[in-house]
């Protein structure tokens, strides 16, 4: 039961109520010009402490996300995977410095993702947007907001992201990649390319494999990653639980392997095959000798992709051969390479009618 009183600043209302865990509480607001208006905002209120509707007019954006992350992300993803929502937190504190969750609304948030699409491209924006918008999924089924201010927002960008082209490497250069590099074996960067080139590893699991990872059996074991730069280098786990896997090399790769512990590796504790392969080096090679100037070594493992499409690989094979979740993933990474394969089986159809 509410009361009502008249003040100085006009009517204010005070109730107690009983919260969840059996204690009592009390909620009161003030500033309304009638008492008419304090019995309608009571009343409302009302209704909210009996949905468990307690806003927390003390809590930011920021400090909310980043527990949230904490609790309901961190232990269930990966580390490399948790640098997402890591990212997502710092352009909260960038774009919501110590503003209170309960006051954002969906036009102050539109403007700061409009603010967003001068500097970032679109999928940066829609991963931020998803980020926040399941945090505050959590934070309205707890009562703590009313409303998620990210329902009717709309993404958009005005930096354009990289082509799917850009991502590749012509076939023709891709292979004269790998024969220059095999050639010059004994130098770290090379023999990565060479590598990363003939079996598609991201390029944060080649850095992490070891000499017990390459089998005489011709096949080497995926089961960890690492990171060579940043706050969080060193080990790290696979990006999936589908990324541990074993992934088949001709003869050739182990011959290479071999000249490579005679001549280019560096004993270290730990077993690395690669200590001194920086990806500045190693992009610096690889542009060197193709005409895509934006490649970059994650080229390496897409024209592997292009290259298996190329011989006749099923679209099975290749997602576990890539560690891919499963094969929706690896569709909606290489679209345009199967948007290809489409019409070419759609002309095959055609054919045998």
């Amino acid at each position: 039961m509410a009361s009502y009183r008249k003040r100085s600043n006009g009517w204010e209302y005070r109730m107690s109520y009983k919260k969840p865990d059996g204690t009592f509480g009390s909620k009161s607001q003030g500033g309304f010009k009638t008492k008419a208006e304090a019995v309608i905002a009571a009343s409302q209120a009302q209704i909210d402490l009996e949905n468990n509707v307690v806003v927390d007019k003390t809590v930011t954006l920021a400090d909310y996300f980043e527990q949230w992350a904490e609790v309901h992300k961190k232990p269930h993803v990966d580390p490399v995977t948790y640098e997402k929502y890591e990212f997502t937190h710092n352009k909260i504190l960038e774009y919501f410095p110590d503003v209170k969750m309960h006051k954002i609304t969906p036009t102050t948030y539109q403007n700061v993702l409009n603010l967003m699409s001068d500097r970032f491209v679109k999928e940066t924006i829609k991963r931020i947007n998803s980020h926040i918008r399941a945090a505050l999924k959590v934070a309205v089924y707890e009562g703590t907001l009313k409303k998620d201010f990210t329902t009717l927002v709309k993404v958009h960008s005005n930096v354009e992201s990289k082509s799917e082209e850009d991502k590749f490497i012509e076939l023709e250069e891709y292979l004269e990649l790998i024969a220059h590099s095999r050639k010059n074996i004994k130098y770290q960067s090379h023999f990565f390319i060479y590598l990363v080139s003939k079996t598609g590893l991201r390029p944060a699991e080649a850095q992490g494999l070891t000499t017990d990872d390459m089998l005489d059996i011709l096949e080497l074991v995926v089961n960890k990653s690492y990171k060579i730069s940043g706050k969080n280098k060193g080990w790290k786990g696979t990006k999936n639980k589908q990324s541990k896997r074993r992934v088949p090399y001709d003869s050739d790769v182990w011959e290479a392997y071999q000249e490579y512990l005679k001549t280019g590796y560096i004993d270290n504790p730990e077993k690395r095959l690669f200590v001194r392969a920086s990806d500045t080096a190693i992009k610096k090679i690889i542009r060197k000798r193709v005409s895509n100037k934006l490649a970059t070594p994650h080229s390496l493992r897409h024209t592997y992709v292009s290259y298996l499409k190329h011989k006749g690989i099923d679209i099975l094979t290749i997602s576990k051969l890539i560690g891919h979740k499963d094969v929706l993933e690896t569709l909606r990474t290489y679209t345009h390479l199967f948007k290809d394969q489409r019409e070419e089986d759609f002309e095959k159809v055609r054919q045998l009618f």
